[in-house]
């Protein structure tokens, strides 16, 4: 388990102890039990090794508390309109309420995914889908890997506010996601500047030409299941998150678009020959790579390169640097633009026209899509 203990801790310091009271008191339970050989440790060992992660098991307890509103652990959590903070009972709550489901949750642990589909990293894209128009001159034709329920396959519909540090604010997109809110993302740096650096690819429209999503297991946003599994991997506290998620959910079982259940180094080639010639192909991924193996990340990068070498092509990335755009780069140190520390995804791209390899590096973001600098210039 010693695996499963490192993932535990370094959730705890990288993610939960900033925005979860709950998540961050029980990271520190469960990471304390595994060292104990306690009985959360024995649920965790029935899943595979890769499924041993914070965010599945605790994803996988929440979506079964669902089904058990009335649990005495649903008070914990605000999800359900829980109000108790974590206290000396919540240890024992938990363990209890996970061996009375011990079934169930290691189902999710042993075929769930953690197919977060925030909606707000759209204000992080959609800047670097105007800039590949702006590039090309062409409408582009979206493919996204790793789309999950291809929320993010909407980015030119829904409306953005784009708020500068000296308070002033660029409105963006299309506005047509009835019933979405705005997503409002800060943008870093010397208000005039970030201004005058962003304004020019936010358009009030982006050509699509056509979308589809990639997914090992796409998600049907109308499908009630599917939902409430998207549901329970946000965080029981953050409720901004959930009624976006919701919204969005709402507006892409209105209009849906295609999601193609495969490999993506399979059926990306066939998604890449249907885009229709007088558009480019714009192919995306958002913290997707980060789930694959280091052979498929490898792998992906060669298709990208092989198809650019036979059509012109736009290839967006946004992750973590060494498994997303550094990929790419090949340079395993991540370039700074004086972006602040907790800014640790990097939006690039990688543009093939006429065969020819250009890499961009567009922007530093910020998890969930709440913040960005926004700073395009060629990659050396």
């Amino acid at each position: 388990m010693s695996e499963a203990l490192r993932n535990f801790q370094l959730f705890l310091v990288e993610e939960a102890a900033k925005s979860s009271p709950l998540y961050t008191a029980l990271t520190m339970f469960v990471s304390q039990d595994l060292q104990d050989g306690g009985p959360i440790g024995d649920v965790l060992t029935a899943a595979p090794e890769r499924q041993r992660i914070p965010n599945l098991l605790f994803a996988a307890v929440q979506r079964t508390l669902f089904d058990e509103p009335d649990s005495e652990l649903a008070a914990y959590y605000p999800s359900l309109g829980g109000t108790r903070a974590p206290d000396d009972a919540l240890a024992g709550t938990f363990t209890s309420f996970v061996l009375a489901h011990r079934e169930q949750i290691e189902r999710v642990l042993a075929t769930g995914e953690t197919q977060t589909n925030e909606a707000l990293r759209a204000a992080q894209l959609f800047p670097a889908l105007g800039w590949a128009q702006a590039c090309t001159r062409r409408p582009l034709g979206l493919i996204e890997v790793g789309a999950s329920a291809g929320l993010l396959l909407h980015a030119d519909r829904y409306a953005y506010v784009y708020e500068f540090e000296d308070g002033s604010e660029l409105t963006a997109g299309e506005g047509s996601a009835d019933g979405v809110p705005d997503f409002h993302c800060a943008v870093r740096g010397p208000a005039a500047a970030a201004t005058k650096a962003l304004a020019p690819f936010v358009p009030k429209n982006v050509r699509i030409a056509s979308r589809v999503g990639l997914d090992i297991n796409p998600l049907d946003p109308a499908d009630p299941d599917a939902r409430a599994w998207l549901d329970a991997l946000i965080w029981p506290e953050h409720t901004d998150r959930r009624e976006r998620l919701r919204t969005a959910l709402a507006h892409a079982a209105r209009r849906p678009v295609r999601l193609r259940k495969g490999d993506a180094l399979r059926t990306l080639p066939d998604a890449v020959d249907g885009v229709p010639g007088t558009a480019i192909p714009c192919v995306f991924t958002s913290n997707s790579l980060g789930h694959w193996t280091r052979e498929g990340r490898a792998a992906f990068v060669d298709l990208i390169r092989q198809l650019g070498a036979q059509r012109d092509l736009v290839c967006i990335i946004k992750d973590q640097y060494q498994v997303g755009f550094g990929k790419f780069t090949g340079k395993p140190d991540e370039p700074t633009d004086g972006a602040p520390a907790s800014y640790y995804e990097v939006l690039g791209a990688a543009v093939f026209l006429g065969g020819r390899e250009q890499l961009f590096r567009l922007a530093s973001c910020e998890l969930h899509g709440v913040g960005l600098t926004w700073s395009p210039k060629p990659v050396s």
